[in-house]
């Protein structure tokens, strides 16, 4: 769900602009781009039988916010205890997409908590942006016009 809030500023990757940093913002920002690499990932493999879908397990309690303040640790493990997810119950709708035969040949979706599909986001939607980051990821990577790396997939 963090995702809708991202933005994907292309400049971080370089180092500019990074004084807008802030660590939710970043948090949003990456799940979007996880959700947009998915998708495009998704493309990649189209007609080789792998399926890659972006999954939200819903909020789990985990040790994100371990490097935050005390305070804000104490808050979240409180409210956690009666809103949040356990790993285990967090672990049930990636567990779905890999072995569901509801999900077999499903690929480039979006997948909720509940276990169903869902539109994510509309920037999560922008099959150019997506294009953009998956080649932006491949220059930095090297990975870009690397054939033998593409036979190997």
């Amino acid at each position: 769900m963090n995702h809708s809030s991202g933005k994907v500023d292309f400049r971080h990757f370089k180092g500019e602009n990074v004084q807008t940093f802030r660590r939710d913002g970043m948090y949003n920002n990456t799940k979007l781009m996880n959700v947009l690499f998915t998708m495009e990932l998704s493309q990649q493999l189209q007609h080789t039988g792998v399926t890659v879908n972006a999954v939200h397990p819903g909020v789990v309690m985990s040790e994100i916010l371990r490097n935050y303040n005390i305070v804000l640790r104490i808050i979240f493990n409180l409210i956690g205890i009666f809103f949040f997810k356990s790993s285990e119950e967090g672990a049930v709708s990636p567990i779905y997409c890999a072995v569901s035969n509801e999900m077999d040949g499903v690929s480039g979706k979006y997948i909720d908590s509940d276990c169903s599909l869902t539109l994510p986001s509309p920037s999560a939607q922008d099959q150019a942006l997506a294009k953009k980051l998956w080649e932006v990821s491949e220059s930095f990577t090297g990975l870009a016009n690397d054939q033998s790396q593409v036979n190997a997939m």
